[in-house]
């Protein structure tokens, strides 16, 4: 891809990324699109839910499985595609996948804000998606404005091949797809992946975004940190470390939720054989 070295004194007119403006728009649209279609299904299907099922959660996760899909394949692409390039790649690369994925995760986290503030969920869990969500925003935006760190972002974004895997867990147990001993195992089997995909591509793939960061910045300073805005600098770090934790403490609770289905299942079928020997016996 072309390299787009930092320019100073830039007026908002002149940032380089100022060609995403309409792909930009384009993602926005499709993911608000999106979001509507799958508010439609939800409100379709909200007669055969239970009486206090909430419409805005159903849609979200009907929405949340073909985005998430689409973001996770967009962030393994970008970051394969620039991961052996070296330093210069890694920051101004600014075509491919990569750059396809900044654009619809910035688009698509425009467009969950309001959902998030309309589900009924507690008021700190609120607070901190929306948090979340501004902060990724925020250096999202920043990259394409000015064209650049791209293969960091989609690095980032490989951490949403978790949260697909957490999607998938919660229309199971929503029961989305029915109830009964499939569904049971499937939510188990799940749980399983889930835990796996948090610690691989979460609590393991931040340290690494870290290492790869500031290693590049400290080796080769002047053509990294020193040719980009003390606010990227400082905020793309800033972003990791606040994910790392939110990450941390969310994995102490999937790591219990896990347990407590694996204990649930072993006792179910338990209780199963002993029944079937009795019958037996019978």
């Amino acid at each position: 891809g072309k390299f787009v070295p930092a320019l100073a004194g830039l007026s908002m007119g002149d940032f380089p990324g100022f060609r995403n403006k309409l792909p930009f728009l384009g993602y926005l649209a499709a993911s608000a699109c999106t979001y509507a279609i799958s508010h439609i299904i939800a409100l379709k299907i909200a007669p055969t839910r239970p009486k206090n099922t909430d419409v805005f959660a159903d849609a979200d996760l009907i929405f949340s499985l073909p985005m998430y899909s689409l973001l996770s394949f967009l962030a393994i692409q970008g970051t394969r595609d620039h991961w052996d390039k070296g330093y210069e790649a890694h920051w101004y690369a600014n075509e491919g996948s990569a750059r396809h994925f900044v654009m619809l995760y910035a688009a698509m986290n425009l467009v969950h804000i309001p959902i998030t503030i309309l589900k009924r969920q507690s008021k700190s869990y609120k607070i901190c998606m929306t948090f979340h969500h501004v902060l990724s925003i925020t250096c999202m935006l920043s990259g394409l404005l000015n064209d650049r760190l791209y293969f960091f972002a989609a690095f980032d974004g490989v951490c949403e091949v978790s949260t697909l895997a957490l999607t998938t867990l919660f229309i199971l147990k929503d029961g989305l797809v029915g109830k009964g001993s499939v569904v049971n195992t499937l939510i188990t089997i799940n749980g399983v992946v889930l835990w796996l995909t948090y610690f691989v591509f979460r609590i393991c793939l931040f340290p690494t975004w870290l290492y790869f960061f500031l290693t590049e910045c400290y080796y080769h300073k002047e053509q990294t940190c020193d040719k980009i805005s003390p606010f990227e600098v400082v905020m793309y770090p800033c972003a990791n470390i606040f994910l790392l934790f939110l990450s941390s403490m969310w994995m102490i609770q999937i790591t219990q939720g896990m347990l407590k289905q694996i204990r649930r299942r072993k006792n179910a079928t338990t209780a199963k054989y002993s029944v079937d020997a009795v019958s037996k016996q019978d």
